[in-house]
C-alpha cells in the first residue's frame, strides 16, 4: 500500500502536463440502483513520471509495475471524517490500478455500485468534496506525509458543481461560491496557464438512464438513438473560462 503515498499526489502534475483522458460513466436502472465508474488513462505521462522520480526510485516504491485492486471497504473505516452515509455509499467500491513503465501503461479504474438515487447523490458528493482526495483517503494508509497532499486534484473541479438526482431529473449546476474559492487557489494559476498553451484534458461523461430523455440543456450533449444515453465530452481546461458550460439539466420520462 505504500506506493499509494506517492501515486495519488501526482494528479496535479498530470493536470499541468495535460496527459490525461477521463471517462465517467453512470448507469441507472429502473429501480434507481446502478453503477458509477471512472476511468483515467495517464499512459502518456509515463516518461514524465520517470523523469520526475527516476525509474530506480519508482521500482523501490513498487511503482514500476503493478496490477492491483483496492477494496474500498478496507479503506473507508480508516477515514474518521467520512459520514456514515458516505461510508455506506463508498464501501462496495473498488479501485483498480495498472502500471507498467516498460509498456508505458498507467491506468486507473474506479467502480461504485449504488442502490438508490439518494446513494448516487451521496457518491457524487464524496467524489467532489475532497472525501476521496489525497490527504483524507490516504490517511488510513499511512499517507499523512504524502508529498503534495495539499495540491489541487481532479475531484476539486467536479466540486464546483451542485449535483441533484431524483427520478426523472438529473442536474449539475455551477455553484458560484465554490467556483470563487477554487479560483482563489494560487496553484491553479499554473493550470490556467497550461490551458492557454493549448493543453487538453479530455473529460467524457456518459449517463445511461432508465427511460428516454425528454430534454437536456447542454449544447455539447449527444443522445443515443434510443435517447436513453447522454454523452458530454469537453476539455477540462476550458472550465477556467466557461465553467457554466459544463453543467447540465437532464429531464427524462417517468
Amino acid at each position: 500500500m505504500q506506493f499509494l503515498k506517492y501515486l495519488f499526489p501526482l494528479s496535479f502534475i498530470v493536470l499541468l502536463a495535460g496527459c490525461l483522458d477521463i471517462d465517467e460513466k453512470v448507469d441507472i436502472k429502473k429501480d434507481g440502483s446502478g453503477q458509477m465508474a471512472m476511468d483515467m488513462d495517464m499512459s502518456q505521462m509515463v516518461e514524465m513520471l520517470q523523469t520526475y522520480m527516476g525509474k530506480e526510485e519508482l521500482a523501490k516504491k513498487g511503482m514500476d509495475k503493478m496490477d492491483t485492486t483496492l477494496l474500498m471497504k478496507d479503506l473507508v473505516d480508516t477515514v474518521k471524517s467520512l459520514s456514515p452515509e458516505k461510508k455506506a455509499a463508498l464501501r462496495n467500491g473498488t479501485v483498480h490500478i495498472k502500471m507498467d513503465l516498460d509498456q508505458k501503461v498507467f491506468k486507473t479504474h474506479m467502480q461504485f455500485p449504488f442502490t438508490s438515487y439518494s446513494q448516487l447523490q451521496t457518491l457524487y458528493m464524496a467524489m467532489s468534496d475532497g472525501s476521496l482526495g489525497n490527504t483524507k483517503l490516504l490517511g488510513g494508509l499511512g499517507g499523512q506525509d504524502v508529498p503534495g497532499g495539499g495540491s489541487p486534484d481532479i475531484n476539486q473541479f467536479n466540486g464546483i458543481y451542485d449535483f441533484i438526482i431524483k427520478d426523472g431529473v438529473m442536474s449539475k449546476k455551477l455553484n458560484m461560491d465554490k467556483w470563487k474559492t477554487l479560483t482563489s487557489d494560487p496553484q491553479l494559476a499554473q493550470m490556467k496557464q497550461a490551458g492557454q498553451m493549448g493543453v487538453e484534458i479530455l473529460y467524457t461523461t456518459t449517463i445511461t438512464l432508465p427511460r428516454p430523455v425528454k430534454k437536456v440543456d447542454n449544447t455539447l450533449a449527444k443522445l443515443s438513438d434510443d435517447k436513453r444515453t447522454v454523452m458530454i465530452r469537453y476539455n477540462l481546461v476550458d472550465v477556467f473560462d466557461h465553467p457554466e458550460q459544463f453543467g447540465y439539466n437532464i429531464e427524462y420520462g417517468r
